[in-house]
């Protein structure tokens, strides 16, 4: 199977929640990469397949244009397992493996989207419980904004919807994603949902509504050559959703690739611009994937957004 890959914070319930660390104190803000395949373990750079209970330890920065100075990385999470898929665990390097869980399936292949701190020599960790293929898309990583290179911060907004393809016919309308088209672009700032021309990157919600099986669909700055990474996968036709950190491109839009056919529901939770007052700034916790308590769930959590101003 063919796949190609872009960001959400893995949700899951535990019973018992270890008590969160103190954040560590480094304000660091957003620089954003086109979207780039960091490893595959289906191909001979990437090669072998995860065992079942193996760690293995991936530099992100290789071949994906990020420096060695970042300090957390925006990534997307694959999984092509052989079988059912109790958990995948992904972490800093040279730390203790956490009590956490990216992402879990029952067979099928699946993304999901995770901001992970860098660990020791810049390496991430990833742990799986069973026998499975893994890739790794980066589309985005942190630095602190103290740094010569000039940096985003998060601005959040109301959960808001860009388009719909199910919608009658237009810019942000219907038709459906035909499959293997060239890539469409969709416009968010003319979607009505208050996002600014300053605007470099947004934070996204792809739900796929596949009219059978989808292969992938991948997600990219318009005007740019479509990247060999994958935003979801949804092989048995079932609706999938997947969050992402998409930048804009030149005209602020994305562009969208389906291999298969299927509608698509794009939705928006905030953008990355310049620094200016009510801009946000990411801090990593210091104990990687602590549960911060929910009345039913509980969120991994590697950080937070908070404001500078």
């Amino acid at each position: 199977m063919r796949l190609k890959h872009v960001a959400a914070i893995a949700i899951g319930i535990t019973a018992l929640l270890p008590k969160v660390s103190r954040a560590q104190t480094t304000a660091l803000e957003f620089k954003t990469v086109t979207p780039c395949r960091v490893v595959d373990t289906r191909t001979p750079d990437g090669a072998p397949e995860m065992a079942a209970g193996q760690t293995r330890s991936f530099l992100p920065s290789t071949n994906c244009f990020v420096p060695a100075t970042a300090a957390a990385y925006s990534l997307n999470v694959t999984v092509v397992p052989d079988s059912k898929l109790g958990y995948l665990t992904i972490w800093p390097a040279g730390q203790p493996q956490p009590l956490v869980s990216t992402l879990n399936s029952d067979g099928r292949v699946k993304a999901n989207a995770v901001i992970v701190p860098a660990g020791q020599d810049g390496k991430i960790s990833v742990f799986v419980t069973d026998q499975t293929h893994v890739v790794i898309d980066i589309n985005g990583y942190f630095l602190p904004d103290n740094t010569q290179f000039a940096g985003l911060q998060f601005y959040p907004v109301k959960p808001c919807r860009v388009a719909d393809t199910r919608k009658p016919a237009g810019p942000l309308g219907g038709p459906y994603l035909t499959g293997g088209a060239p890539g469409r672009p969709f416009q968010p700032l003319s979607s009505g949902c208050g996002i600014p021309s300053t605007v470099q990157a947004y934070s996204l919600n792809f739900t796929a509504v596949p009219h059978g099986p989808l292969g992938y669909l991948t997600v990219w700055p318009t005007g740019q050559p479509q990247p060999l990474v994958s935003t979801l996968n949804a092989s048995t036709g079932t609706v999938t959703a997947n969050a992402a950190i998409v930048p804009a491109g030149p005209d602020g839009s994305v562009s969208v690739f389906a291999s298969n056919d299927t509608d698509l529901v794009i939705d928006v939770n905030g953008y990355f611009a310049p620094p200016n007052a009510g801009g946000l700034t990411f801090t990593r916790f210091s104990r990687a994937g602590c549960w911060i308590r929910a009345t039913t769930t509980a969120r991994r959590s590697v950080g937070r957004f908070r404001s500078r101003w």
